[in-house]
């Protein structure tokens, strides 16, 4: 998984080709968890002339980083190992495996007979034939680089030398600046959360519980008054965990009636109690459809992984009038965590010019407005969505779906397993959907069951069976 804003976590108790013998400490810095050195650390590490020298740097190494680096670690170690060894070469040790470590998995892939190895002058073409040297291209587009770089896209270009098992980036004066930016600016990311969580600690009391929030709207009871509420966790392209939500208002919601606007107040709890999202801003209700009358606002909170629970209120523009208020709780799951969310439903699909990476139900330029009250027309095209976090799966899925479709509790159609329409969101974050023409469903109540499976993923891996089994109800009236 590509790491540029992800929160990568260390766990002492779990080893990543870790050292044990006390002169083999001194070879760390040739394990896959080095890559993460920063240029100082390199620098310190040349003053390291002793295995107790070498504990001591390794623990503040992993102790800067925070609680999970070793563990987020160890999954990509494991993915690298399975898909780039070499003869007796580990993956995560070959060169593969470490540009995958630092950037991720690439855009695109392929043997590519345009790449000339520049130590012989002969193209990877020439001595295909024999198998002697095999040349593969990895590109990387924009979306798969960490912004800080201002890249538009980067190559790298692998050598593979059969007859001395060796390989090589063959141009490696223009990527090996890059890697060592990209292993800066993810350990940078790193410590900082990790400092960042530090200090929220050393603000806790350790003998007692957080105190309570002061909001009173925590204590009033919560009422939505005909507004229908929806959320879920997603990743942006950029690997930022955010909670995306919804307040969907029917025409027959009629404490909406005389409301253009409102004042919508946000207030997150974290775990331990602490209030962690106070926020209140004017919203202009948007109009979902002209048929039905329904309006709706949607918004997006960026969080870190943890468990929360929200609360979010609709007030007159003034402030005066509490409209609606909904209490719920959620989780946000780190960037490495293999998930898929709820599947929505929806008829009004957008493009937009440009989006911005926190916009609520938004993939690819392409708005998603959830119909959260799930009640839809005959001549609506409806379509559903879900987005599915594959980090742990295969670094290029193969995404099968199948679809099973009830209606009134018995089942009418059933899809054989094909191929998953399915749009790339973010470096390991894929958004499956389908979408019908107009009267494609007549009236009734109907269950959708989508199974999504990775037939990619290692035998016996749960994305592979059961895969990600997902289901929802909606109607349709004349």
């Amino acid at each position: 998984m590509h790491f540029r804003n992800a929160l990568f976590v260390v766990a002492a108790a779990i080893a990543v080709p870790l050292l044990a013998a006390g002169e083999d400490l001194l070879q760390w810095n040739k394990t896959p968890e080095a890559y993460f050195m920063t240029g100082e650390e390199k620098a310190a590490w040349k003053n390291v002339s002793s295995p107790e020298d070498a504990q001591r740097f390794i623990d503040q190494f992993r102790r800067r980083r925070g609680e999970q680096f070793l563990k987020d670690v160890r999954t990509r170690i494991d993915i690298a190992d399975k898909n780039f060894k070499l003869d007796k070469v580990e993956g995560s040790l070959t060169q593969k495996g470490r540009v995958y470590m630092l950037l991720g998995p690439p855009s695109t892939s392929r043997t590519n007979r345009d790449v000339a190895d520049t130590r012989t002058g002969l193209w990877a073409s020439d001595l295909l034939e024999n198998k002697a040297i095999m040349g593969t291209e990895w590109v990387y587009e924009r979306d798969r680089l960490p912004k800080e770089l201002g890249l538009s896209q980067l190559k790298v270009n692998f050598i593979y030398d059969a007859r001395r098992g060796f390989e090589s980036i063959d141009n490696l004066a223009h990527v090996e600046p890059q890697l060592a930016k990209a292993a800066e600016l993810v350990s940078g990311r790193y410590i900082a959360a990790a400092q960042s969580q530090t200090a929220q600690r050393s603000m806790m009391p350790s003998d007692e519980p957080a105190a309570a929030p002061s909001d009173p709207l925590w204590n009033a009871t919560p009422s939505l008054n005909g507004a229908v509420f929806t959320g879920d966790a997603f990743l942006s392209a950029r690997e930022e965990p955010y909670y995306a939500f919804t307040m969907y208002v029917p025409k027959s919601a009629t404490a909406f009636a005389d409301w253009k606007s409102g004042l919508l107040v946000t207030l997150v709890r974290n775990e331990q109690g602490r209030q962690v999202v106070s926020d209140r801003q004017q919203v202009d209700f948007q109009t979902y459809d002209s048929a039905s009358g329904a309006r709706f606002i949607d918004r997006s909170i960026l969080l870190p992984p943890g468990k929360y629970e929200g609360l979010f209120a609709l007030y007159s523009p003034d402030g005066v009038t509490l409209l609606s208020s909904h209490r719920t709780e959620f989780e946000v799951a780190p960037p490495t965590t293999q998930r898929a969310s709820g599947l929505f439903l929806t008829s009004r699909i957008e493009q937009l010019e440009k989006q911005d990476s926190l916009d609520p139900f938004t993939f690819v330029a392409t708005k998603y407005a959830v119909r959260a009250d799930r009640q839809f027309r005959t001549n609506d095209k409806l379509a559903f969505f879900t987005v599915i976090a594959n980090p742990t799966g295969s670094p290029v899925p193969k995404l099968m779906q199948r679809m099973v479709f009830r209606r009134d509790g018995k089942e009418f159609a059933r899809t054989p397993m094909e191929p998953a329409q399915l749009t790339q969101t973010g470096p390991n974050t894929f958004l499956v959907g389908n979408s019908f023409e107009a009267d494609t469903f007549p009236a009734g109540h109907y269950t959708i069951v989508l199974q999504v499976h990775d037939m990619n993923a290692p035998e016996g891996s749960p994305l592979r069976i059961p895969g990600y089994v997902l289901r929802s109800e909606f109607d349709v009236v004349k």
